[in-house]
């Protein structure tokens, strides 16, 4: 029998006390690194006999010689290959409790293995193989294109991807990756031997980072090591391919959806790269502008003014570029005056200091966030990731613990004054104009 004497009931009826975060700190071990180049970071711990694999390769988005064979080839490699068919991997997997996933980012393509410990040892050979040796089969590719396509032809139905499409045309500009408009005129014109070639060029030992997480006993690092180790050193790999922003003076651009019900509204302004001293003061502006439920869009916008449900303000941070993006959907009549608030909340930041117990609310925001990433090892292993794909290092952790924590009002104004021109913004609204 279990006794609860000695453990008094909570009372519900008292909000609970609210402290600061004490010191977080994240500190990740240099990688090991295989002869023939393979980097193996270990992240170690876990009340669960689980794992996760995650090997990714450099070669994403950015480095395609045509659009959405980085990302079409990643999801292929699910499907086998010579040795093991598409219906060998699903059988094996289910019968281990596994699972594949996969991902294309701007310079990296990554394929992640979850599996049982006890499993380990007999899915990892076939992980490694399909992984190293796909064979794309012809009949899972037209599948995978045709689910991808449908996909890609009902996102621009809606109006808020199609802001963000243009928007991204004119501030990145027309021939950037990250303006593409993908049809199914891209799906058509890509074939198997598009992603033979893309594999052959990226995927190389030296070219690949493995990030080890979980439960992870010496046995599974030992066949992870020597798995890999096995692989015959590669060839040159490709530089990161470079996109130049080739920003266009259109600052406001309203396009015709007939038939839609809203309207959607990107709003972009540049920002500097997540590598830059200011990066980090600028996260926590944009929160407090549109980063969480209580923000000050979400405060006006939504529950004072009723203009929409939901509005959020970014600051996307990649490895070569970034930009501050706000989007929102709204009934078309309240296009206008929702654009004009969004300038208003804009002016504001430069003008006026947050309130200490503002900021101290925004800051409590982002240390819980934070927080998350030290929770288990597969949070810390996404955050180990996350440095590699964005470009800095596992300490940008404590980096932005450190500036967060001690960020001042002032310090935060100068950002916004620096940063935050409402009439530099690109604003586009996509909508039916009839209505």
């Amino acid at each position: 029998m279990c006794s609860v004497a000695n453990n008094p009931i909570p009372d519900y009826s008292r909000q609970p006390d609210i402290h600061s975060f004490s010191s977080m700190r994240l500190n990740v071990d240099e990688p090991l690194v295989l002869p023939n180049g393979v980097r193996i970071f270990v992240i170690d711990g876990g009340a669960h006999d689980i794992n996760r694999i995650e090997v990714a390769f450099g070669g994403g988005t950015f480095d395609e010689v045509k659009p959405m064979e980085a990302t079409l080839m990643a999801s292929m490699t699910m499907h086998g290959n010579t040795t093991y068919s598409s219906q060998d991997v699903a059988e094996k997997l289910d019968f281990c409790g596994s699972w594949f996933g996969s991902r294309c980012l701007d310079h990296h393509t990554t394929i992640t293995l979850h599996s049982l410990n006890r499993c380990f040892a007999d899915i990892l050979p076939m992980f490694a193989d399909i992984v190293m040796h796909p064979a794309f089969p012809e009949k899972e590719f037209a599948l995978t294109k045709a689910k991808m396509s449908s996909a890609y032809r009902t996102a621009r139905d809606k109006v808020k991807y199609l802001a963000n499409l243009e928007a991204s045309r004119l501030f990145f500009g027309e021939s950037h990756p990250l303006a593409r408009d993908i049809t199914d005129s891209h799906f058509d014109a890509i074939s198997t031997d598009d992603l033979r070639a893309f594999h052959h060029r990226y995927y190389q030992p030296q070219n690949c980072t493995i990030v080890l997480s979980g439960r992870i006993t010496r046995e599974i690092l030992n066949l992870v090591t020597d798995t890999f180790a096995a692989l015959p050193a590669g060839y040159g790999v490709p530089e990161p391919h470079a996109f130049a922003i080739n920003r266009s003076d259109t600052r406001f651009s309203s396009l015709h959806h007939p038939g839609a019900v809203q309207s959607g509204i990107s709003m972009f302004l540049p920002a500097p790269p997540r590598s830059h001293s200011d990066y980090i003061k600028l996260r926590v502006l944009i929160m407090a502008l549109g980063g969480y439920f209580g923000s000050r869009l979400m405060s006006n916008v939504r529950e004072d003014k009723g203009y929409t449900y939901g509005i959020t303000a970014s600051l996307l941070g990649r490895a070569s570029c970034a930009n501050i993006a706000i989007a929102t959907e709204c009934d078309n009549a309240y296009v206008s005056p929702l654009i004009d608030e969004v300038r208003r909340e804009i002016d504001r930041l430069s003008h006026e200091p947050i309130p200490d117990d503002e900021l101290s609310m925004v800051k409590q925001f982002i240390m819980s966030d934070l927080a998350k990433t030290l929770e288990t090892p597969f949070s810390i292993a996404s955050y180990v990731d996350s440095t590699l794909f964005f470009g800095v290092s596992p300490d940008y952790f404590n980096r932005q613990v450190a500036e967060i924590g001690s960020v001042t009002p002032q310090e935060l104004m100068a950002m916004a004054q620096k940063y935050l021109h409402a009439d530099d913004a690109t604003i586009v609204v996509v909508g039916d104009n009839e209505k």
